[in-house]
């Protein structure tokens, strides 16, 4: 009985757990899909929300009232203009004349400052005024005009903005901005003449 063979008996060493990169990466990449999301759903209502209020800048009653609409409070405000046109932004009134003047003022200023300093710059420095003055000319353009002068306003806007565009050109080529600049200022006081500045 004792000459029968015994089975030996040998240690083996234990299989390693499976390792589970694959379930960390599904859930790191899931919380940063999710992150992403509510980031760009922020940014969106946050940049709904300034759109609106920054317009109507002379009267702040518009501006109260624009503010609670994308803040998440649309029981009030949605039951009446946005029910009909879901997804544009409520359009402000036209301001009055002097009112818009107030409003446009400060820019148009800004412009004939601009101006006079192109004549003492060029190259890269040029550029970067006439930038300044092309960024101005777009808030001129997004600005709600009276409606006496409306048509005029966005025409006059469009013409100054083209002669910028002239001496933003003639900057970067190293050419001479004298004659575009001097177009630049007859459509600046156009602008300035149709306000009655």
């Amino acid at each position: 009985m004792s000459n029968a063979p015994q089975p030996e008996l040998r240690w083996a060493p234990i299989p390693p757990k499976p390792k589970n990169r694959a379930r960390i990466w599904i859930i790191i990449g899931s919380v940063i899909l999710a992150l992403a999301i509510v980031a760009a759903l922020l940014w969106f209502f946050l940049l709904r929300g300034e759109t609106p209020g920054g317009t109507p800048s002379p009267s702040p009653s518009s501006s109260e009232t624009a503010s609670p609409s994308p803040s998440g409070e649309p029981d009030p405000g949605a039951s009446e203009n946005p029910s009909e046109e879901p997804g544009t932004p409520p359009v402000a009134p036209a301001p009055d004349l002097s009112a818009f003047v107030t409003q446009v003022q400060p820019r148009l200023d800004d412009g004939v400052r601009g101006l006079d300093m192109l004549a003492q710059l060029s190259g890269q420095d040029a550029v970067g005024v006439v930038d300044q003055l092309q960024q101005d000319a777009q808030r001129l353009a997004e600005t709600t005009p009276p409606t006496s002068i409306s048509d005029s306003w966005f025409t006059a806007v469009s013409e100054y903005s083209a002669a910028l565009s002239e001496v933003r050109s003639a900057a970067e080529s190293g050419g001479g901005t004298t004659d575009s600049v001097t177009t630049a200022r007859e459509r600046l006081q156009a602008l300035r003449d149709l306000v009655e500045i």
